[in-house]
Parts: C-alpha cells; sequence; structure tokens
C-alpha cells in the first residue's frame, strides 16, 4: 500500500501494540479492528482480541477505539470477514478518529467501542450507549466423535437484549453503538466499602 508500512505478526491481537510501539515512535492513536463480528455486551467485550488490543492500548497511555461489524453465521469463519458497507464503516471511524486526534478522548474514557450493524441503511444512525450485560446464555451438549469417544459443544444462544444498550441498538434496531470503556474501573468508594466489608477477618 502507497505511503503506508505494514507489519504482519503471529501473536495474539494485544502484540499488535507493542510491536508497533518497537517499530514506530510517533504514535498518536490506535484502532483494532475491522473486527468480524459485533463485540457488543460484556461477554464479547472481555473476550475479544479486538477489544482488548484497543485496552492494551490504553493502559500504555494511548488513546484507542475498536471497531467491529455484525457478521452472518456463514461469515464467521471467514479469512476475508464480512465486506459489506467497508466503504461507510471506514469514512464513519475516520471521522472518528478525526474528531479524537483534534479534540482528545473524552474525560475518564480510554477506548470508544465502535461496532456497526451487518446492514447499514438510511435510517441507521449512532447511538451513545452502555454496554449489555450479556448478550447470550450458553448450554453444553455432549456429542461422539467418529472413534466414539466424547466431546462437549459449548453453544452460545442469543438472548433479548436490553432496550439502550449496545446489543439492542445494532443487533435489534440496526444502528451503529458507540460505548465508552475505563480500564480503572475501581473508585476509591469501592476500595472503602470492601475495607469496611473485611474488616472482621484477621491475617
Amino acid at each position: 500500500m502507497d505511503g503506508y508500512s505494514l507489519i504482519a505478526h503471529d501473536g495474539m491481537p494485544a502484540d499488535s501494540v507493542v510491536i508497533a510501539q518497537y517499530f514506530a515512535k510517533d504514535i498518536d492513536l490506535f484502532v483494532s479492528g475491522i473486527n468480524s463480528g459485533a463485540n457488543v455486551g460484556y461477554q464479547s467485550i472481555l473476550t475479544s482480541g479486538t477489544v482488548c488490543a484497543a485496552i492494551e492500548a490504553a493502559i500504555r497511555g494511548f488513546p484507542a477505539i475498536a471497531v467491529s461489524q455484525e457478521v452472518h453465521s456463514d461469515e464467521w469463519f471467514a479469512s476475508s470477514g464480512s465486506k459489506s458497507h467497508n466503504q461507510h464503516i471506514c469514512g464513519f471511524t475516520g471521522k472518528l478518529i478525526d474528531l479524537v486526534l483534534q479534540l482528545g478522548m473524552p474525560k475518564g474514557v480510554d477506548v470508544l467501542n465502535l461496532n456497526f450493524p451487518h446492514e447499514i441503511k438510511k435510517t441507521t444512525k449512532l447511538v451513545v450507549t452502555r454496554p449489555t450485560s450479556a448478550r447470550m446464555v450458553n448450554e453444553v451438549e455432549r456429542r461422539v466423535d467418529p472413534q466414539g469417544s466424547p466431546y462437549y459443544w459449548i453453544r452460545g444462544i442469543e438472548i433479548e437484549p436490553k432496550p439502550s444498550t449496545d446489543a439492542y441498538e445494532v443487533l435489534v434496531n440496526g444502528n451503529v453503538s458507540l460505548s465508552p470503556f475505563t480500564v480503572e474501573g475501581v473508585s476509591d468508594s469501592l476500595i472503602d466499602l470492601l475495607r469496611d466489608f473485611v474488616r472482621p477477618l484477621s491475617f
């Protein structure tokens, strides 16, 4: 690509941040994605390589944006991911990048988690949301392989998300969701509460 230096590695997504710092000395911002599959809800956010790469950048003091798009099940394991609406996704992400570079991150926000629906329509809009706590429940199914040995398949069954959450806006309303994420989530009041809670204990 003209004007760009590309680096490939076989590590984990968060390793990209470490490697980038080794090769580039003047980094203004990290963008992780576009991930094939929406990273909405804490179940997805806390297990996502895409989001965790952005969190790794934030831990190191950089503004960071994680970008994902909802895909259909037949696109989950496709090497190229979804190619639908790339122009819209990249165009809006570029505007968000420019805004962060101009104004900085909102106070107290370490990572912006940006999620696009599978289909972008004329009615699609940007909605600032909070992550839902759970977007699916799990079931364990016992199966038997051709050699007769049992194995266990964990199935994820999506549940109806609560209104105003990231999952609801992306998966139900077909909107673009933007959620804040903070690395330092432990407040002084929580520390005080825990001190009071363990006061009867001795060690």
